[in-house]
């Protein structure tokens, strides 16, 4: 159980830490911007990595 946590609140801060580049990237460049777009695919695969670990530990 602790390494679920650790693993998930590591992931978080992953989480939280793309969404703030994101904004700042898409006010910056605009939303239709590839990097606005690589940094938005980057943030899917963090919150699908987190889903994906919440479910396997139900």
């Amino acid at each position: 159980m602790f390494d679920y946590n650790c693993k998930r609140n590591d992931l978080m801060d992953q989480i939280q830490e793309k969404k703030e580049e994101l904004i700042n990237i898409g006010l910056e460049k605009g939303l239709q911007h590839n990097e606005t777009i690589l940094i938005s695919q980057q943030l899917d695969k963090l919150i699908y990595k987190s889903q994906k670990l919440k479910l396997r530990n139900k």
